[in-house]
């Protein structure tokens, strides 16, 4: 009897369109976003003179984003993704102006230790662009056969001389995790595109040869790696962020200490923004994390699903590598605050503050969701004509 029940159950959640799944867990994520932004934001709004002592500053701004990214979203469905194909280079070459502004006077801002933002009427970070006018350009060379992975050997491909050069240029600013993030993600698109384990160990010599071109690892870097060894044991210097994640990991037990309730969001530097998760497991404690982890999963499960099912070889590759972004970044971000890697400095996805990120995330699902849908019609399509 209950075979026979849940048997339909389960072909109704099956026919569930893999773009609806992935709406329901991005809705989920940008909203709690704006709830543990506002959360971990008001102590700091609340004492700084430059937000006016606003305590409800960050979560405003952050929700304002959320209203932007949706538009974006929704613009990108419109137009489809299938046009983005023709000005794919044109994308690649602002992306690339864009990484090369941060160095300009007056229009470079320099904070944190690094040139990662400029000043063109708003701040913003031109590498949140850069991720996916690159994966676009790499989506439309790859399907186009004509520079295809399986040349790499006889000849430099014009994909991998694009992303060196942008690889480069954020690690000057430098930002090392936004480039493992970006390499990451163009050698998960080579890989689907077809390339072969020597071709795969060759570009692996990448990031490597980069980081040695531009002078090897920071100083701030390199005592990263010894936090690391450390396991954030340290309370003082550069294991003070860490020192405090593991602190407030390990304090919200299974269900968390409440919400509002958390103390280690009064030490953390960066706690709305690259440690966010730290201060969702002690106020939500492994139940919460969990759920996010889930909801994460759900993200990179649909897109997996949406670049199977694309309509061409353009649209499954970049489907590819807009997922591959989305989940590598949550992944890095959540083992950095687990103290599982070394730290590396990139947000959480659809979570942590910063206007940038959710805007051009949510738009990067804007396509995902574009895709999915004309791959649903085509199939239509091809079944009418049978028919």
């Amino acid at each position: 009897m209950t075979t026979a029940t849940s048997a339909p159950t389960i072909a109704r959640f099956r026919r569930i369109p893999a773009e609806t799944i992935l709406l329901v867990a991005v809705i989920v994520l940008v909203v709690t976003g704006v709830l543990i932004v506002f959360d971990t934001s008001f102590p700091l709004s609340l004492a700084s003179k430059k937000v006016g002592n606003d305590p409800y500053y960050f979560g405003k701004v952050q929700t304002a984003g959320l209203i932007a990214g949706l538009l974006g979203m929704a613009l990108a469905i419109r137009i489809g993704y299938s046009a983005l194909l023709h000005f794919s280079k044109l994308f690649m070459v602002a992306g690339m102006v864009l990484l090369t502004l941060v160095w300009f006077p007056h229009v470079g801002v320099a904070k944190l230790h690094g040139r990662r933002w400029i000043h063109l009427g708003l701040v913003f970070q031109p590498s949140e662009i850069a991720k996916l006018t690159l994966i676009l350009f790499l989506a439309a060379m790859l399907a186009e056969g004509t520079y295809g992975v399986k040349r790499v050997t006889s000849r430099v491909s014009p994909a991998l001389i694009v992303t060196a050069i942008y690889l480069m240029l954020i690690l000057m600013e430098p930002d090392l995790g936004t480039a493992i993030v970006l390499f990451l993600a163009f050698l998960t698109m080579y890989c689907v595109a077809g390339a072969k384990a020597k071709q795969i160990g060759a570009i692996l010599l990448l990031v490597p040869i980069l980081v040695l071109l531009k002078g090897g690892l920071k100083p701030g870097q390199m005592s990263r790696l010894t936090v690391f060894m450390q396991q954030g044991e340290s309370a003082a210097g550069d294991g003070y962020q860490s020192y405090h994640s593991k602190l407030a990991i390990g304090s919200g037990e299974y269900t968390g200490v409440g919400w509002g309730s958390g103390r280690e969001k009064y030490y953390l530097p960066q706690a709305n923004s690259d440690y966010i998760f730290a201060t969702v497991g002690e106020e939500f404690g492994l139940i919460g994390t969990s759920i996010m982890v889930l909801a994460f999963a759900v993200v990179t499960w649909s897109g997996v699903i949406i670049a199977l099912q694309a309509p061409d070889k353009f649209g499954r590759l970049l489907a590819t590598g807009l997922t591959a972004l989305i989940s590598w970044q949550a992944l890095i971000n959540i083992a950095v605050v687990t103290i599982s890697i070394p730290a590396t400095g990139v947000p959480l996805p659809f979570i942590s503050n910063g206007l940038t990120s959710l805007i051009l995330t949510l738009v990067s699902v804007g396509v995902l969701v574009s895709i999915a849908q004309q791959s649903r019609g085509t199939r239509i399509g091809t079944v009418a004509q049978q028919v």
